[in-house]
């Protein structure tokens, strides 16, 4: 075997002897692509640029019965003696044995050329000469010793055709004949043909990636340069238009069976054995794999490149295609081959066995196991459209909305007709009708999901205690989102002290998950329930089991006011969510966010509430997307970006939320949205709209909801003094507090109302608005804002602008504004842009003049 490099220089050794009157003759070999007719086109290069005379032809397929077809291309260019070009011409026409005198009449012919000059003749796929041809040049290379002639002939490795195996035999009897048989491009050479397109800075960086991409092809190489510019070649090689031209070329030049071959790997992908080969080609295999990795195209039975093998899928018909996958199948599934690399060649052709539902559903299990939701459906989609039984059609029904769940739970709305219908009429197990229990209370059907508790009641001695545990762990799901339609359904579970399930022992994450929040809905945080808490989150972290436990547990630490723990445990789960699918992540993501804008980390939070509403849509949230839509006004409104908070009021949401927790959340963050604009009124009506269902849900703890604190700002600002101290009071009377942000924020305003010299700034607002009574809100249970434009003084500024720019003005820094207002120092400089902006100032040290122009008060 002779690499490329090296080739060249064998050439040029030869040549140099014929010049020094010895003939030489030279075979060349090599699969399709190697370099053949490279190698042949640098032999003519030499005698092109020594002087010499230089005879070529190409052999074709087409011309293979043409007699003498090679010889008269070789001398097309160059004329004949007189009478010479006539005589082959007649010998032609004559039966083969006469050709003995063409050969003859050659050799003559050529004897003469190198009396002027050397002469170089190269024959280009000599596998596809015609006969009388052959015999010519095997004349002319037994007695080419005795000629300044050098004659090089390029023939495909592989054989298989006219007069391969008798040139080559030729060679190696013959001393004046050096057989060359081309081997993959080496480190060296390769690295010089990159220097070339890319120069020498990228070359070492790029070489092995293109090394391995290519095979050792020196075609393939040339073919990924070229695809792209020096600029766009990455370490990403996929392969482009040129590349693509370059496997097909040379999938033309294999044979049939090598081009099944390359077919059916194309279509098995990983799932290709050699065995299964066998088996769907009903056919020896081994040669052509052999041959496809002898010209570059695979590796240990795979494409090098996903470009080389979705050439050879484009260049399959469909009806073979489809073939292909449908045999796979039926081969790999007799094999005992992984569900789902069965259910991939199913869904690719229309197969409609009755085994293959099985497989499906099998492999979309598998992949919701995986958390690749989205195989999941498509598996499950593909099974539904075969299966023809109503009550199988009902189960996979229920199965696809599952997949579809963890991507897109507002996907799963149409399916919840054709589901209660299913309930209704018992094409559901109970397992599954549990599971859409989950779908109703998501998607804010409680009085549904209410009535499948009530059937499966009645039916409870008939469950496994398996099921009459997720039965218990659905009321007590039931009783904690929808505190008021869940109280009775809690009410009706089993005694917390005999077990979920009456009695049977948890032994899966969601039971335990739902007892930890049982005992903490009925005995409210204690210590043992917060250790099962921690121990369940440590399981969630490492083993990987469903969401559902792991909320529970953090609720836990979080109405135990552990906030900075279960900060903690929220960070960990959202770091390690990455593999998870959508649903899971957004939800991690927005329980972090609720717990972040608590503890006062508000830049942190209003990047996970994103994060949680990229992952999954706001419409998708259903009742839900009270949570993380009230973390990022809360963190917006505190963070001075009013925009961007009253943007997240655009969002519609369900008018059921509001018998939820989520949507005591959001009525706390609205309050607060209008609390940073100046709309008091509607600011306190949501707070004290918090007060009231927290009341009555007994849900009456500070860290669910900062209302107090919020409520006590909105009282300072209409001037109630006295009515915000008692709110403060209470706040900080708390036996636990669970955010030191907020302990921090009660001190400070409570700091102000104990103040009798109160700062500059709040005397210096405009007319106070009348105190506000209890009864004088909006109805709290609205989605939208309350109407009315932002609250503006005689400047153009809202009070808090005003507030801050007469702070500034009065030389206090923005720590010290921050420390007065009880915001942050980032709001501060937030305020102060927008205050220069509206007074066409740009800086502080233009207010005083400013303020006194437009207010006539001298600061």
């Amino acid at each position: 075997m002779v690499e490329r490099c090296r080739a060249r220089h064998v050439i040029g050794s030869l040549f140099s002897q014929v010049g020094e009157g010895a003939g030489r003759a030279a075979l060349v070999t090599g699969a399709p692509g190697m370099g053949k007719t490279s190698l042949i086109r640098h032999a003519q290069e030499l005698g092109e640029d020594s002087g010499a005379v230089v005879l070529t032809a190409v052999a074709s397929a087409a011309e293979r019965d043409l007699p003498l077809g090679v010889i008269s291309q070789l001398f097309a260019t160059v004329p004949l003696p007189p009478g010479q070009a006539e005589t082959l011409s007649e010998l032609a026409e004559v039966p083969a044995p006469v050709t003995a005198k063409a050969a003859d009449s050659l050799y003559r012919h050529l004897a003469l050329l190198t009396q002027r000059a050397p002469v170089i003749l190269t024959v280009d796929d000599a596998h596809d000469i015609d006969a009388a041809s052959l015999q010519c040049l095997q004349h002319l290379m037994r007695r080419v010793g005795a000629l300044r002639v050098l004659v090089v002939l390029g023939e495909r490795a592989d054989g298989g055709r006219q007069g391969s195996s008798a040139l080559t035999a030729d060679c190696l009897r013959i001393p004046e004949c050096t057989l060359i048989r081309l081997s993959p491009l080496c480190t060296e050479c390769t690295e010089s043909l990159i220097a070339e397109h890319l120069g020498d800075d990228r070359t070492a960086r790029m070489a092995p990636a293109l090394r391995q991409a290519s095979g050792g092809s020196p075609l393939f190489l040339q073919a990924l340069l070229w695809d792209r510019s020096a600029e766009q070649l990455t370490e990403a090689l996929v392969g482009g238009e040129l590349f693509r031209l370059a496997v097909q070329y040379v999938l033309d030049q294999l044979d049939p069976d090598a081009l099944r071959v390359a077919r059916a790997l194309a279509v098995l992908g990983a799932s290709a054995t050699q065995d299964c080969l066998d088996r769907i080609l009903q056919l020896r295999t081994a040669p052509a794999m052999s041959a496809l990795e002898g010209v570059g195209l695979t590796e240990a039975g795979q494409f090098r490149i996903e470009a080389a093998r979705t050439t050879v899928l484009e260049g399959t018909a469909p009806a073979e295609r489809a073939a292909l996958h449908r045999t796979a199948a039926r081969v790999l599934h007799e094999s005992g081959a992984a569900a789902g690399r069965v259910a991939q060649h199913i869904v690719a052709a229309p197969a409609e066995d009755p085994w293959t539902i099985a497989v499906l559903r099998e492999a979309a299990a598998q992949a919701l196991a995986d958390h690749d939701a989205n195989g999941a459906a498509t598996w499950l989609r593909r099974a539904y459209d075969i299966s023809t039984s109503a009550r199988q059609r009902a189960e996979i029904r229920v199965e696809l909305a599952q997949a579809e769940w963890e991507t897109d739970p507002g996907a799963v709305r149409r399916y919840l007709t054709d589901l209660m219908d299913d309930h209704v009429n018992g094409r559901l197990s109970h397992g599954q009708s549990m599971t859409l229990i989950t779908y109703l209370l998501w998607l804010g059907r409680p009085e549904e999901a209410a009535a499948i508790l009530t059937d499966l009641d009645g039916s409870r001695d008939e469950l496994s205690g398996e099921l009459r545990v997720r039965l218990d762990t659905m009321h007590v799901w039931f009783a904690y989102f929808y505190p008021v339609l869940g109280a009775h359904e809690h009410a009706a579970a089993p005694d917390e002290r005999t077990g979920l399930g009456g009695g049977v022992v948890a032994v899966d994450p969601h039971s335990d998950g739902a007892l930890v929040l049982s005992s903490l809905l009925s005995q409210g945080p204690t210590g043992g329930a917060l250790d099962a808490a921690e121990r369940l989150l440590e399981g969630v972290v490492l083993h990987d089991p469903p969401v559902a436990p792991a909320m529970a547990a953090l609720v836990s630490l979080i109405r135990a006011a552990r906030l900075d723990r279960a900060a903690e445990w929220c960070e960990l789960l959202v770091r390690g969510a990455s593999p998870r699918t959508p649903l899971t992540r957004a939800i991690f993501a927005a329980a972090s966010a609720t717990v972040e804008s608590w503890l006062g980390n508000f830049e942190l939070a209003r990047e996970r509430a994103d994060e949680a509403l990229t992952l999954v849509p706001p419409q998708a949230w259903g009742v839900a997307l009270g949570l993380p839509l009230s973390a990022k006004v809360l963190a917006c409104a505190e963070l001075g970006d009013s925009d961007a908070s009253a943007e997240c009021f655009r969002v519609p949401v369900p008018p059921v939320m509001f018998q939820t927790l989520p949507g005591l959340h959001y009525l706390q963050a609205r309050g607060r949205h209008h609390l940073s604009v100046g709309r008091y009124q509607a600011a306190l009506g949501d707070f004290y709209a918090c007060r009231d269902l927290m009341a009555a849900w007994k849900l009456d703890v500070s860290v669910f909801t900062a209302w107090r604190v919020y409520a006590a700002e909105v009282l300072i600002e209409v001037d109630s003094p006295g009515r915000a101290r008692a709110l403060l009071t209470a706040e900080l009377a708390e036996p636990a507090p669970g955010s030191s942000w907020l302990r921090s924020r009660s001190l400070a305003l409570l700091k102000r109302v104990d103040s009798l010299d109160r700062n500059r700034a709040s005397a210096s607002l405009d007319q106070p608005t009348d105190r506000v009574p209890d009864q004088a809100v909006r109805s709290p249970m609205s989605s939208s804002p309350a109407p009315g434009p932002e609250r503006a003084t005689g400047d153009g500024l809202t009070r808090a602008e005003h507030c801050v720019a007469l702070m500034a003005s009065d030389g206090l820094t923005n720590r010290d504004i921050a420390e007065r207002l009880v915001i942050t120092p980032s709001t501060v400089e937030q305020h102060l842009t927008r205050i220069y902006h509206k007074l066409g100032v740009r800086g502080r040290r233009d207010l005083p003049q400013v303020l006194a122009d437009r207010t006539g008060v001298r600061p």
